[in-house]
């Protein structure tokens, strides 16, 4: 505590969040703030007779109203993405907060709604040349129909609703093009200019020619803009352990600093000078934070690095636990619900792992050369950084990439390779205007440089991915493994460094523990199950088989394969105006894809005992089978509006 005095601050803040969200949003905490600030105000004037016995109250009193103070914030947060719109449809004026991005059937757009009320929701417009032409900071005026965020209900699927409302997005709403206009008005806050300084930057990378890829492989390693990367380019890095080059963090930030801080490096080394000179680091740092999207990543190392400069100026050491705390600090503050984000959760205990185990692990062996040094320097920190990353990996994903150690050697130089050319190519882009021959032959050589740099990139990813066993796949942990892995591997650690017994005895115990909650998982085996899934308004079911899901490929009407029940899949109606002598009884009647269907028709030719109405169906034509159904007193489930459905085996 006495080495890493924010962790003191850090700890109420984590409490107040997690009691918040487990335990009770709805206590009201704010007596008991007053009381802790009131402890703070006591303990200065506590005489010096009684300071020693009363020492306490200071650190106690600001830590209760640090605990209440971040509830209070979450209440806050919470409040801003609460879903309080009318049930019809209602004319809103708002902002576009982003740059829209194209989907499959729209253009979806981050807005905020600042009239009647203060809320940001996700809007999808009909893509048109209008609404392709928006920015952000532009003022619309939309007349919609706002709808709570709502899970699919499929098994094991992602968490979007909550996902959501930890970005502060309160509800989504579908806009045609005739009902939405551009007001004209233009909000130039710093977070539209900085995109809008992002758009231009993007705009010349297009005239790269350097394609499609590799320009969206440039554009997420330097600006953090991942719009454009394709899902068999995310797969690979992913299954490599490079997924983390894609994401501006504290790698490519850190570039960037050193990048920074040779322009300015002409600047003196002491007095006036070098406070001007780490300034104009600050600021050019976090004008690139600014640009880069303001990641969780980006903004914890945009803090660290600030720390680091603060550092140089005061003659102290800048990367240490405490810098640590003092990020994680002021970012929770800020926004508590990053706590629940893969991102900050990865991005903290990757450097909380680098701090801690790459020490250690470089002790090992001490290279006598330069080139050797770096690799083992490179080395090190790459699996210091896994050994942090793999159990909330294997917790939320339940894989682990293989040959991490190899891909992360070629890779990492080849990013800072590329990421030191970008930038004197974008200044040389913005001189075209002087149309100097020997800029734009300079400029050439260092467009074909990085082209081949990031192809080669590309080809070792893609390399690795192919080689068998490349990703190791398994179950996801518990909480209570994920914990239990931490522990034995901080546990196992400290007992190598010390050989103290007692640390191994516990790491005994958690590695015995771990083994007992394995061993219960085997007993407790997923269901076997024929599902409908909520896809969309596409048809979609299929078998799940130990956990995996297998597809159901889906033709015409067909009878579906199950051990203990009847099930028939009617995908289009050819049973109008047909006559039917005997009627088939069956457990499950699944209607898709047809709007046509009735079940006034359909009664004479199957008896179900359960109506199944798949996503596929439009919403009219589903409630006009739902009110046919309640007439006839058939049971059904509506698969949009009750998520998936599912049978046992």
């Amino acid at each position: 505590m006495r080495q890493v005095p924010f962790l003191r601050l850090l700890i109420p803040v984590i409490s107040g969040i997690l009691f918040f969200k487990f335990i009770s949003p709805s206590i009201y905490l704010f007596p008991l703030g007053i009381l802790g600030l009131f402890t703070v105000l006591i303990s200065f004037f506590i005489s010096k007779k009684h300071s020693y016995i009363f020492r306490w109250s200071f650190g106690a009193g600001l830590m209760i109203f640090l605990f209440s103070l971040t509830i209070q914030f979450c209440q806050y947060r919470t409040n801003l993405s609460l879903y309080d719109f009318p049930d019809k449809s209602d004319t809103y004026i708002g902002e576009i907060l982003d740059f829209p991005q194209q989907k499959r059937r729209s253009l979806a757009c981050q807005m905020r709604i600042t009239y009647p009320t203060d809320k940001k929701i996700m809007l999808y417009l009909e893509p048109d040349t209008t609404s392709q032409l928006l920015k952000p900071g532009d003022k619309i005026l939309i007349h919609a129909s706002v709808k709570p965020f709502n899970n699919l209900g499929n098994p094991d699927e992602f968490d979007y609703k909550g996902f959501m409302h930890n970005k502060g997005f309160s509800g989504s709403a579908y806009v045609s093009s005739v009902d939405w206009v551009n007001t004209g008005v233009k909000n130039r806050s710093v977070k539209s200019l900085a995109l809008s300084a992002r758009a231009k930057v993007l705009d010349i990378y297009k005239t790269y020619d350097l394609g499609a890829d590799e320009n969206s492989f440039l554009s997420a390693i330097t600006l953090g803009y991942k719009a454009d990367l394709t899902n068999d380019l995310k797969n690979a890095f992913s299954a490599t352990g490079t997924s983390h080059v894609l994401a501006v963090s504290g790698l490519h930030v850190g570039i960037v600093y050193i990048i920074i801080m040779l322009f300015f490096s002409f600047l003196g080394k002491r007095g006036m000078s070098l406070f001007i000179k780490h300034l104009l680091i600050l600021l050019c740092l976090w004008g690139y934070v600014f640009i880069s999207g303001m990641s969780v990543s980006v903004i914890r190392a945009g803090i660290m690095l600030s720390l680091f400069s603060l550092g140089i100026l005061f003659s102290k050491k800048g990367f240490t636990y405490n810098t640590l705390a003092i990020a994680a600090f002021f970012i929770l503050i800020v926004n508590p619900f990053y706590l629940f984000d893969i991102g900050f959760q990865l991005s903290f205990t990757c450097v909380f792992s680098i701090l801690f185990f790459q020490p250690k692990i470089s002790k090992l062996y001490t290279p006598k050369y330069k080139a050797p040094k770096y690799v083992w320097n490179l080395f090190t920190v790459s699996l210091a950084a896994q050994l942090g990353a793999f159990p909330l990996v294997l917790f939320y994903f339940g894989t682990f990439p293989t040959y991490f150690f190899i891909t992360n050697l070629l890779v990492l130089p080849l990013i800072g390779a590329i990421i030191y050319s970008a930038v004197p190519l974008i200044i040389l882009s913005l001189l075209t205007f002087l149309k100097l021959d020997f800029l734009q032959i300079l400029s050439g050589i260092i467009i074909l440089f990085m082209q081949l740099l990031i192809k080669a990139v590309l080809k070792i990813v893609y390399f690795f991915e192919a080689l068998p066993m490349a990703v190791l796949e398994g179950p996801h942990i518990s909480i209570v493994q994920l914990i239990l892995l931490f522990s034995g591997l901080f546990l196992l650690t400290l007992f190598l460094i010390h050989k103290r017994p007692n640390y191994l005895i516990y790491f005994l115990v958690s590695a015995a523990l771990l083994t007992i909650t394995n061993t219960f998982g085997y007993f407790k085996k997923p269901t076997d199950q024929f599902v409908v899934y909520n896809s969309y308004n596409e048809p979609d079911m299929g078998y799940r088989i130990n956990g995996e899901k297998i597809a159901l490929p889906i033709s015409s009407n067909q009878s579906v394969a199950h051990p203990s029940a009847s099930i028939v899949l009617l995908t289009e109606n050819t049973y109008k105006y047909k006559v039917c002598h005997q009627t088939l009884s069956v457990d499950y009647l699944i209607l898709s894809s047809d709007n046509s269907f009735s079940m006034y028709e359909l009664l004479p030719f199957f008896k179900p005992r359960h109506v199944i109405i798949d996503s596929s169906i439009a919403g009219y034509a589903a409630k006009k089978l739902q009110n046919e159904c309640l007439k006839l007193d058939l049971a059904f489930h509506d698969i949009s509006n009750s998520g998936a459905f599912s049978v046992n085996f």
